[in-house]
């Protein structure tokens, strides 16, 4: 007897790569890869809008590649998650409260889901031009007990339940522009959700311990920079600045007189990197064959100056919303740009904080070298994907060990996303 085996699907859909992930859900409760397709945007994406009609026969590669890595098994897929990022998507903090009025005064479900309700009702768009992507309960408090903050409520005793619900926001004709792509794609009658990117770099990459220590993500990519701060096993802030390594190769190009193209490739291949780790000159075969020598503070100089302001930036922004500043678990580079450096020490200069650069680990797919963190976020949206459909179904044999590892906040988020289902639909 044929059995569908418990598949699941990422797609990132980013400035420089389209990339599809495919996993199975195996009877141990483990998620492993088998599956990768990676091709070049080409500029059909700028900064999470999509520009060019040449994205379907893009995306359709990428699923082509996918699929045939898995051995067809993109054909049993379950569930699919879609990456969104860029212009248009804004995030913050939204509180909700409701009186606890049964007779013991007690905190359920019932209080528990209305509180959020009430807080996401806040969050609405009358004009209709954005809708909520994705919504995570930050923390919950009970006036009159102290205080003291709670990531389950759940049994409590108070007068009324009070909870700040991180909510995620996008344009909606962008957003359904990327649901309708991957629909026609052969994803027609298959579950899909869209995460903003940051969050599936959280789980991707954060521990436990970290989210409750305080910790801040980073994530630079082509296109665009995320960030997200977590503390007290809640997220406090996240957002995404419309500048990425794109600029930086701009920025090398107006500066140092090369050709934009060169600038990306040396960029995009590591060359940059490594040789100006390694303290070395950059040599540049130039028109007529001759060699042109750039010294390696040139392009240092230029690299410090565009991360340092992106760095800057998120700072500001995290002073603006008066996020937590005591991060004992420091800080977490990852994407593409968190592999110059010196990205690590401008990093430590301008947060004060310890950092790392962190990639994906425990994929069980090492054949597939996602152990680049340009891979990060479509990694954690596998798992998402994972986690929502071990949600839906009744069977829950073997994906319920995959669950067994989410602390509480991550648990209440993916029951807050499965009951009000707050990804766009068309």
């Amino acid at each position: 007897m044929f059995n569908k085996r418990n598949t699941v699907c990422s797609i990132e859909i980013g400035t420089s790569k389209i990339c599809v992930l495919v996993g199975e859900i195996l009877s141990d409760g483990r998620l492993e890869v088998i599956g990768k397709g990676v091709v070049p945007s080409q500029g059909t994406v700028v900064k999470g809008e999509i520009r060019d009609e040449g994205i379907k026969e893009l995306l359709k590669s990428a699923l082509d590649l996918a699929d045939k890595s898995c051995g067809g098994e993109l054909n049993n897929c379950r569930q699919v998650t879609i990456l969104v990022t860029g212009c248009g998507i804004t995030s913050r903090l939204y509180s909700g409260s409701c009186n606890i009025e049964n007779a013991e005064q007690i905190v359920t479900e019932f209080e528990l889901e209305k509180a959020i309700q009430n807080a996401l009702f806040s969050a609405k768009d009358d004009s209709g031009n954005e809708d909520i992507i994705n919504s995570t309960p930050t923390r919950f408090t009970l006036p009159g007990r102290g205080n003291g903050t709670f990531t389950d409520p759940l049994g409590q005793r108070g007068t009324m339940l009070a909870t700040d619900v991180h909510v995620v926001r996008g344009i909606v004709n962008r957003c359904q522009a990327f649901c309708k792509l991957v629909a026609d794609s052969g994803f027609e009658n298959i579950p899909m959700e869209l995460v903003f990117s940051p969050l599936a770099d959280d789980m991707a990459l954060l521990t436990d311990e970290e989210r409750k220590q305080g910790v801040l993500l980073v994530d630079i990519g082509a296109g665009t920079t995320e960030y997200l701060l977590e503390c007290d096993n809640g997220i406090q802030a996240s957002g995404v600045l419309q500048v990425g390594m794109e600029h930086v190769a701009n920025d090398l190009a107006i500066a140092l007189n090369l050709k934009i193209d060169l600038c990306r490739k040396l960029i995009s291949e590591g060359i940059l990197a490594e040789k100006l780790a390694n303290n070395k000159d950059i040599e540049i075969k130039v028109q007529g064959g001759n060699i042109r020598r750039i010294p390696k503070t040139s392009f240092e100089t230029v690299i410090d100056c565009r991360l340092r302001e992106i760095f800057e930036y998120i700072d500001d922004s995290l002073q603006k919303v008066n996020a937590p500043r005591n991060l004992e678990a420091g800080g977490v580079l990852t994407g593409g740009g968190a592999l110059f450096y010196r990205s690590e020490e401008l990093f430590r200069q301008v947060f004060n904080l310890t950092c790392s650069v962190r990639r994906p680990a425990n994929t069980g797919g090492i054949q597939f070298g996602l152990e680049n963190p340009r891979f990060s976020s479509v990694w954690g949206g596998l798992k998402i994907a994972a986690e929502f459909y071990r949600e839906s179904t009744l069977d829950r044999t073997a994906a319920d060990a995959v669950l067994d590892g989410l602390n509480q906040v991550w648990k209440d988020c993916f029951k807050t996303m499965k009951s009000i289902r707050k990804a766009l639909k068309f």
